[in-house]
């Protein structure tokens, strides 16, 4: 079993990062396999439209580094979906992998709206950090990050951490948050 964290933190240490390497030792400790794919590491490319992925479903045309974590999206068990929030809304890393994950969309042959190439009963987290105190101000983002990977991938969300006030306090320095994420962690593994 392997849960996959999705990391569009450019910051390798930052407060995004913090809170997800908080939820794979979760994930960990519950018996899972954990892998953290940092997206402002890898080699990734943007949508081309090119609808290539609608021929062939569940598969995206472009060959980079994101590639095969594309399809390590079918077999997890669940993965972790986090960013901090930049001109409100997601980095632009998260952007291009969010656009790449249409290729896991399947167009009903109706045209009545699409299915997902990754298989039922999967789990998401999802971690967001602003350094905005007022965490309600920016969920336009969160909805839609959170609305791409559950209804999307069709994927069943076990936990959210949203994190305002980050330059001021920051993750590391808040013990219960990082419970908090832990415990959700371990749900993506055991459920709830």
């Amino acid at each position: 079993m392997q849960i996959l964290a999705f990391n569009g933190s450019p910051r390798k240490n930052g407060n995004t990062s913090t809170i997800i390497r908080a939820m794979l030792k979760g994930a960990k400790a519950a018996g899972a396999e954990t892998r953290e794919i940092r997206l402002h590491d890898i080699e990734l490319k943007g949508c081309q439209g090119c609808l290539s992925c609608r021929k062939r479903p569940g598969k995206c045309k472009q060959k980079d580094e994101l590639s095969p974590y594309l399809e390590a999206i079918k077999t997890c068990q669940g993965m972790i979906v986090g960013t901090p929030i930049y001109m409100y809304h997601v980095t632009g890393q998260m952007k291009i992998f969010v656009d790449r994950c249409y290729s896991l969309y399947i167009s009903r042959p109706d045209g009545s709206g699409y299915d997902s190439a990754v298989p039922a009963g999967k789990r998401f987290a999802l971690v967001t950090s602003q350094g905005h105190p007022d965490v309600e101000r920016f969920q336009r983002p969160i909805r839609w990050l959170a609305g791409m990977t559950g209804l999307g991938l069709g994927m069943t969300e076990v936990g959210r951490i949203i994190q305002g006030n980050s330059h001021m306090a920051p993750a590391k320095a808040d013990p219960e948050l990082l419970e908090k994420a832990f415990r959700i962690g371990q749900k993506l593994v055991k459920g709830e």
